[in-house]
Formats: structure tokens, sequence, C-alpha cells
């Protein structure tokens, strides 16, 4: 074989042949940005525009929550409303986490929890960037939401910036869970309310199967979202998703 040829076979079995594991291991690691947290540059992945995952740091591999807003849900079509294409509304979602990536942020822990065991972090300049440019929602559980990203809202709204480039619905489901979940019957879907930022349970009984779109009406609007199982979210994804 020439020798220009075999050069060429040679690269083409390398860039054919996986990557080592130590490899891979340091791209899946790869910081995606940097916030300065509590005062000190940190490492984070991006898993959407409202949630990161710390990669050093005295809390690291703990995942963290932004406090005070909602970005749509990344992985996969499951938002449906105000006469959107699910997949529109899935573009919308992965432009809020670019943008979150984009920055580096001055965030704070909150110093307690969420419900799914997530750190909680305020990062007011990301909030008002994101909610001020429609790729977010102001989000507020138990407790009244922030005056001035209800402004900010209020004005993208106006604007119809983002997700509210085709009408603003009152509310805005955000999660949905089938009785299935809950053996102790306390399942509930949560909608959002898109004027005051409140972010309501709303308890059910029902069972949902997998990729059954859940509907809930606020005055005269409907918001409609998609319901998988966190398991299945990311693997042994169902066609709905797909």
């Amino acid at each position: 074989m020439p020798l220009r040829a075999l050069a060429a076979a040679l690269a083409l079995a390398l860039l054919a042949s996986p990557a080592p594991a130590s490899a891979r291991r340091r791209h899946r690691r790869a910081p995606a940005s940097t916030v300065v947290l509590d005062g000190t540059p940190t490492a984070v992945r991006w898993v959407d525009g409202d949630t990161f995952r710390i990669l050093d740091g005295p809390h690291r591999d703990r995942s963290a929550r932004l406090d005070g807003y909602n970005t749509l849900e990344s992985y996969g079509p499951v938002h449906r409303f105000a006469g959107w294409d699910p997949r529109d509304l899935l573009a919308n979602a992965k432009a809020a986490t670019r943008a979150a990536a984009a920055g580096a942020w001055a965030c704070a822990l909150r110093g307690r929890e969420d419900a799914y065991g997530r750190l909680l972090v305020a990062c007011p300049d990301v909030a008002a960037a994101l909610v001020g440019d429609g790729l977010a929602m102001v989000y507020a559980i138990d407790h009244p939401a922030d005056p001035g990203l209800l402004a900010l809202q209020a004005g993208a709204q106006r604007r119809r910036a983002g997700m509210w480039a085709r009408g603003v619905p009152a509310g805005v489901v955000t999660s949905v869970h089938s009785a299935a979940e809950r053996p102790d019957g306390a399942a509930y879907d949560r909608v959002v309310d898109t004027g005051t930022g409140a972010a309501l349970k709303r308890p059910h009984g029902r069972v949902y199967g997998i990729c059954e779109e859940v509907c809930a009406r606020t005055g005269e609007d409907v918001a409609c979202m998609t319901y998988v199982p966190f398991e299945r979210r990311f693997r042994h994804r169902p066609w709905c998703l797909r």
C-alpha cells in the first residue's frame, strides 16, 4: 500500500475508534460554564435554563435549582399552550439553556434545598435576563414573587417576547405527576399564574399513561404538558421524546 494511502487509512481508523474511557470521562465532565458562587468562581454544567450541576468545590456533584423563575423543560417537546407547537416551545427551552450557559453569573446559596433535594441558589442577573427575554417565567412557591421580576415579565409579555410571542395564557403547566407515583394519594400538577408568578399545586387522583398529554384550564385558557416519569426522560426514552 502506498505510504499516503496507508496514512489515510490509519487516520480513518483512529477517527472511527472510540476514545479511551478516561478521555470520554474528561469530555463529559468538562465545565460548560462558570458562576461565582458565594464569591468563589465555580465550574458548573447547565442542565437547563434554571438548573446546573456543580463540578468543583465543596458542593461538587450537587444539583442546584435557581430560585425565583422557571424555564420550560428541555428534555423533550412536552409543553403546549397559546397555539405553540411543542417543538417550538422546546426550542425556547434550549435557547434558555444556551443563554444561561453563556454568562458568568454571581450566585448565592439560599441555605436550603427544594423538594427534589437540589440546592436552592439565587442568581438574580440570570433570572432577570431570561425573564426579560421571554425565555423564563416568574415562579414562586409559598411566598410572593419578586416584584422586579414580575415587572420584567410584564414587559416581555407586552412585547410578545420569547414564549409569549403568540399570546399570554393565564396559566402554564410546569409539572405533572401521576397518582401511581404517590402511594400516599398526594399527587398533583403544578400550574404557574403568569400574572402573579404563583406556582400552585392542583391535587388530583388520576393515573397518567406515559406520553399522555395533561391539560389544565385557568380561566378561559388551556395549557398542556405531556407526562413522562422522571426515570424515562433521559434513559429508555418513550416515543414522544424521540
